[in-house]
């Protein structure tokens, strides 16, 4: 695991185990870019990990325009699902591609409820997990209700740049609900 999300894993050294155990029986598997992990309207059954490379999730707002809702890549952003559809059994309102040839192991969701119902401490490491990812969203809800598109551009390459080599300018606009323009405007700013 990355050292950015080390913290999250403390105290679980039994079940980090028994997770390398079950996931080393599973070939990795590749996506090229453009590759579909999930589309519009299909149920998730997988929830992936990034080994390599770097994916995406978008969703089609009310007014039919595309927007990018997350990136998924190693170190600190490798756990890819669509969690309204994994969790809930609904049909995706998302689509997550590969914006770039990547490899990444998944479980699917009967392996997950099987592994979560056999140990106690991988759901309760799960349930840390996915408390520490509503806080990132809410971080994020409040960074776009309180920030300026050029505050917004300082926090996202503060936190992620690695990416504005690797992500076409309008998607990271899209990502951050500003205009193409406007963040190229930004970004020379900077």
């Amino acid at each position: 695991m990355s050292t950015g999300i080390n913290y999250l894993f403390t105290g679980y050294d039994r079940t980090l185990v028994q997770l390398k155990e079950f996931f080393a029986k599973k070939a990795p598997v590749k996506l090229k870019k453009g590759e579909v992990f999930l589309d519009y309207g299909d149920q998730s059954q997988k929830l992936g990990i990034v080994l390599d490379g770097l994916l995406y999730s978008s969703y089609v707002s009310e007014n039919g325009q595309e927007w990018i809702s997350n990136f998924f890549y190693p170190p600190n952003h490798a756990i890819i699902s669509s969690h309204e559809s994994f969790l809930l059994g609904r049909k995706s309102t998302e689509s997550i591609r590969a914006y770039e040839d990547s490899s990444l192991i998944f479980i699917t969701k009967s392996e997950y409820d099987a592994l979560t119902t056999q140990n106690p401490q991988l759901e309760h490491m799960v349930r840390v997990i996915a408390e520490e990812s509503y806080v990132q969203a809410l971080k994020r809800v409040y960074a776009f209700q309180s920030l300026t598109a050029l505050q917004r551009v300082k926090k996202f390459i503060s936190e992620n740049g690695d990416l504005v080599s690797r992500v076409q300018r309008q998607h990271i606009a899209s990502y951050l609900g500003i205009h193409r323009n406007i963040f190229t405007r930004v970004l020379h700013k900077i």
